[in-house]
């Protein structure tokens, strides 16, 4: 008898590219699953939540894949959905309940990268800008929202700057937090469960354009989903950078190892770092189950590794929570 998997996605509340995105997720799982002979049934969380669980249970699924991204539209409350599985004991894929709420927490998640001696930014709450250092260039973030949604130039400023300073002073401190801004190169870490353990895939760097010359160089919200900005396209990822730069790869490998392990992280994640000129490595974000929608990163380093998305979907579902 085949097993059974139920793919849960969050309902999908506008037509934002961000948002639509989780429908290329399903998809893709749906066929890796079905080309590895499982029974598969695809259902949503929303409004009704109760509802919605209790569909998933009376299918009885020996799997749950979690691709829920948010709750009502709502980033901040994506930990629901596997508290809810967690409750039921309704095993499900991915990071488990607590390493999910701390890493999407983004302030939570630095306080805990501090305590485990890992690398990132200093950061302030909104009503702490009067600590910040004239000569230091900020960047004001939303605390719990993914896929770089806030994330525009118009955040980044030096104290100095009295008229970004002012809208910035004015934002909640439960929504937003102020980090120091990294000037420097970008790279994106995909990690992969592999029997029990992690395997830290290629390292890739997000290669910006001349175009970025006089802009900060960050991966916004537009370089990341607007196709039809300059931001888009000229902002490319490669992962050929480190071949010559040992020292760096493997301490961005080490500090990947070090993190599965502090956050008790499983099934799939991605690690987001900043390099400054002198190498010092900072993490800006830990990824909980990213997005693996054909055109990702994740997805873009599996490939590069030379996996098939099925030996992708095999690891994911042999590490269940």
């Amino acid at each position: 008898m085949k097993q059974k998997i139920v793919i849960l996605h969050n309902e999908v509340l506008t037509d934002h590219p961000d948002a639509l995105d989780v429908i290329n997720q399903r998809n893709l799982v749906t066929q890796a699953c079905q080309n590895l002979n499982y029974e598969v049934l695809c259902l949503t969380v929303g409004e009704h939540l109760m509802e919605d669980l209790q569909k998933v249970k009376d299918e009885k699924p020996n799997i749950v894949f979690n691709l829920v991204e948010d709750l009502l539209g709502k980033g901040e409350l994506i930990y629901v959905a596997p508290a809810l599985l967690n409750a039921y004991k309704l095993p499900y894929t991915g990071v488990p309940l607590d390493a999910l709420f701390v890493t999407t927490n983004k302030v939570l998640a630095k306080k805990w990268m501090i305590f485990h001696d890992l690398p990132t930014a200093d950061f302030f709450s909104i009503s702490e800008v009067e600590k910040l250092n004239p000569e230091k260039t900020y960047i004001a973030k939303p605390i719990w929202e993914e896929a770089s949604v806030g994330i525009t130039e118009d955040f980044i400023f030096k104290p100095g700057e009295k008229g970004k300073l002012e809208k910035i002073k004015v934002l909640p401190d439960s929504h937003y937090f102020i980090e120091e801004f990294i000037d420097g190169r970008e790279f994106n870490v995909s990690l992969l469960t592999n029997k029990g353990e992690v395997e830290v895939l290629p390292p890739a760097e997000m290669i910006f354009s001349n175009f970025f010359d006089d802009k900060p160089k960050i991966v916004g919200y537009k370089a990341k989903w607007d196709d039809s900005s300059p931001e888009y396209h000229q902002t490319n990822r490669t992962f050929h950078t480190l071949e010559k730069e040992t020292s760096l790869k493997e301490n961005l490998i080490n500090i990947c190892r070090q993190s599965w392990k502090a956050f008790n992280l499983k099934g799939y994640v991605r690690i987001d770092f900043r390099v400054d000129a002198q190498n010092n490595i900072y993490i800006l974000e830990i990824n909980g189950n990213p997005c693996i929608s054909p055109d990702s990163g994740f997805v873009a380093a599996i490939q590069h590794s030379g996996y098939s998305i099925e030996t992708m979907m095999q690891r994911i579902l042999a590490d269940l929570n």
